[in-house]
């Protein structure tokens, strides 16, 4: 069945979960971004993951969190969103915080900043304020829009950008008309653009010495996405799109969901360019059909979807997905969303990890989403108490233990006493 998923413990600056080799040593794994040192001034959703990326194949992030801390820091995701990294407080309004933040950026290879445009200008933290005196600095801004867009200075929510980008008109759902997406599409998608356009600035200072600004967007995030509709834009018909769209009668893709008995349901996805050697009506028992006649005559569809949903309902799913496999068409049972991470391959798979999480305590929480089998990173622990490491950080900027203790006080800097 494979490992159970790994505790993982600690914090501080070294929290890594460790394995053990052949000869009993225990060792802590080195992902390959060991020695890279991220500044995360970021929030939302689309920093934060990104980031992660980053710090989970051993990046060293720093999160510099406001006084009071980042102030998402209730939403149940970003106790997996920042995770493995550690916490430090600085006030950026106030002159000496911002001294406390370039005595960081001495060290720093990255900054990641997901502030509206010109909000670090207005700091004299901006790409052009620290690139002379930090040349090899990577400088990621992931705003809502790009620099010079119109809508620039626009709050940079994500529902905000998907109704901007047209993304919900793309997807229709269950009235005319367009839908917001539940699922945060622009910034899932900024998050890897973010983590790509840092690592190729990485890649490119190795040979030129100088680092660069790495600029994206959650706009940009809607338009990777170019394999949905867009791609049928300049020949879309209404029977295409009506074909496509989530309303009832429902499009090909709605079509393919199902009930079974007892409840559980199954997708049916029976256009998926194989050869069959038996039609889906074949399986379940019902008379052949001719499916270019059945899409021309919306009643005939009607009536015939009836009677595939009345003819599911007679099978159980586990049953039905084997026979849809035997006869070469795809088809799987769907997973309520509470079994998941207790499902046994998805826990022999590594995608379930246990992390101690200094507020929840004991958390299960998705895995590494990518595994180097030769540096392969590690889960450094769950996401830290704001300010948690403010006294570690400082310290290791080489301030001594009285200079923190007067920051501190003079509420330049939180820390955890």
């Amino acid at each position: 069945m494979g490992r159970e998923p790994e505790a993982v413990q600690g914090q501080g600056k070294n929290r890594e979960s460790t394995r053990q080799q052949g000869d009993g040593t225990v060792i802590a794994p080195r992902g390959p971004l060991t020695g890279v040192r991220v500044l995360d001034l970021s929030w939302g959703i689309a920093g934060p993951i990104g980031v992660l990326l980053l710090a989970e194949l051993g990046a060293d992030v720093i999160k510099v969190e406001p006084p009071g801390g980042d102030p998402f820091r209730a939403q149940p995701g970003y106790h997996v969103w920042n995770r493995s990294r550690r916490s430090v407080v600085i006030d950026l309004k106030a002159e000496e915080g911002r001294r406390v933040f370039l005595r960081l950026c001495e060290e720093a290879d990255v900054i990641v900043e997901t502030f509206s445009p010109g909000t670090m200008g207005r700091l004299g933290l901006s790409y052009a304020d620290l690139s002379e005196r930090f040349p090899r600095l990577v400088y990621c801004s992931v705003p809502a829009y790009p620099p010079g867009h119109r809508f620039a200075g626009r709050p940079g929510w994500d529902g905000l950008v998907q109704a901007r980008s047209g993304m919900q008109n793309e997807q229709s759902g269950w009235r005319p008309g367009p839908i917001f997406l539940h699922f945060p599409a622009p910034s899932m998608a900024a998050c890897f653009l973010l983590a790509t356009g840092v690592l190729s600035a990485l890649i490119h200072r190795e040979e030129s010495g100088r680092g660069q600004h790495v600029q994206t967007s959650l706009y940009q995030g809607v338009f990777a996405y170019t394999t949905l509709l867009w791609q049928e834009l300049e020949h879309a018909s209404a029977a295409s799109t009506a074909m496509m769209v989530k309303t009832y009668p429902p499009g090909v893709h709605q079509s393919s969901l199902y009930e079974c008995a007892g409840g559980e349901w199954i997708h049916a996805a029976t256009m998926n360019g194989g050869t069959p050697t038996r039609s889906p009506e074949e399986i379940l028992g019902l008379e052949p059909v001719d499916y270019a006649a059945l899409f021309a005559d919306p009643a005939r569809r009607a009536a015939h979807e009836e009677r595939l949903r009345a003819a599911y309902l007679r099978w159980p799913c586990a049953e039905l997905v084997e026979a849809f496999h035997e006869a070469g068409l795809g088809a799987e049972a769907v997973t309520p969303m509470s079994a998941v991470f207790s499902h046994p391959q998805f826990v022999a798979n590594g995608m379930a990890a246990t992390v101690e999480d200094p507020e929840l305590g004991s958390t299960t929480q998705v895995g590494l989403p990518a595994v180097l089998v030769g540096t392969p990173g590690a889960i450094r622990g769950g996401q830290p108490l704001v300010g948690e490491h403010s006294r570690e950080v400082l310290a290791d900027a080489g301030y001594a233990v009285g200079e923190i203790d007067g920051l501190i006080a003079a509420g330049i800097v939180e820390g955890v006493a």
